[in-house]
């Protein structure tokens, strides 16, 4: 009896690798993944409320406007994976209206390029242009997966320059696979 459970567990021992290989093949991450999602979030302006109104009045003449928005937008991404692990490199492109609280529409387009780890932190930086100008934008955050539904949670910061102050924004959403390919390796 010991002599036959003694060679059920060596030849269990000597299968567990080609289990684990086949398994990591059907488990295989994809090399390149397409995602889209909507985002919401509010920014706040490092601005006093007056310089706020006054810049903003140049575009819509009638009210009085305060530096904090809601925001409102949609983002695409598209992730290179970085080896045989779920870190990735990722390139986003950012669409958000800002101020609809207020009846005022300021759009936001931003480019990122950042990294995302297994863990599932990130970290990114890109031009952002807005109807104030053009700047740079530097984000952190971390996703949570769910069965295919991301769901980020971010922190950004428009960088301050001659055109405009230094924005803040704290951005979430979901975002889902739309198109995933496998390199033939």
């Amino acid at each position: 009896m010991r002599k036959q459970a003694l060679v059920a567990l060596v030849v269990l021992l000597l299968a567990l690798p080609v289990v684990s290989a086949l398994a990591d093949d059907q488990e295989r991450p994809p090399d390149f993944v397409l995602i889209i999602g909507p985002r919401v979030g509010v920014s706040y302006n490092m601005t006093t409320p007056a310089d706020y109104s006054v810049t903003v009045m140049e575009l819509f003449p009638v009210g009085t406007y305060f530096p904090v928005n809601s925001l409102f937008g949609i983002i695409c991404e598209q992730r290179i994976l970085l080896g045989q692990t779920d870190s990735h490199f990722a390139f986003q492109e950012v669409l958000l209206v800002a101020g609809l609280e207020q009846s005022i529409a300021l759009p936001t387009v931003s480019l990122l390029i950042g990294y995302r780890d297994a863990s599932g932190f990130e970290i990114g930086f890109g031009p952002s242009v807005t109807l104030s100008g053009i700047g740079v934008v530097v984000a952190v955050g971390y996703t949570f997966g769910f069965s295919g539904v991301y769901v980020p949670i971010d922190v950004s910061c428009v960088l301050p320059n001659a055109q405009q102050p230094a924005s803040f924004a704290l951005t979430t959403g979901f975002n889902f696979i739309t198109r995933t390919r496998y390199n033939s390796n």
